[in-house]
Order: C-alpha cells, then sequence, then structure tokens
C-alpha cells in the first residue's frame, strides 16, 4: 500500500550567498540549498524523500500538513511504500 502526502516547499532567495534555501515547515530539520532555483527544487525532492524515509524506517509517523502557510513557494506531493 501506498501513501500520498503532499507539503508546502518554501524557498527563499540569497544573494548575497549566491543561492536559495529550501525548507518545508511542517518538518523540521527538513531544508536544503541550492546555486539555482532549479537545483533548489531537485535538492529540496531529494531532502523530503529521505526525511520521510528515515522517519518510516524508524517506525515513527509521518508528519501531515493540516494548512498551508499563506505564501507557498511550491508543493511536493510524494508517495511512499508502507513498510511490511
Amino acid at each position: 500500500m501506498t501513501k500520498t502526502l503532499t507539503y508546502s516547499l518554501m524557498i527563499e532567495a540569497h544573494p548575497d550567498e549566491a543561492g536559495y534555501l529550501a525548507y518545508f515547515p511542517a518538518l523540521p530539520g527538513c531544508n536544503t540549498w541550492g546555486a539555482t532555483y532549479e537545483e533548489t527544487i531537485k535538492n529540496a525532492e531529494e531532502a523530503l524523500v529521505g526525511y520521510l524515509e528515515a522517519l518510516q524506517m524508524n517506525g515513527q509517523t509521518l508528519p501531515r500538513e493540516v494548512q498551508p502557510p499563506s505564501d507557498v513557494s511550491l508543493g511536493l506531493m510524494v508517495s511512499i511504500p508502507a513498510l511490511v
């Protein structure tokens, strides 16, 4: 059985540091960085999947986003296979 979850992704431009910060408000500590907007989104997808897989492998409940923040940059949907 597969779970489909959606999480809001926030992206902040940091021109002084030549890149973008991406983070998921519903997932504390799940953040990443990229030199370009496109790279940041790719890195965020990888970070999200790794974060959720780690929670699942440790037997923790996958968080659900109750209400997305009002200034969402992008939403990502992932399908995580249920562990047996």
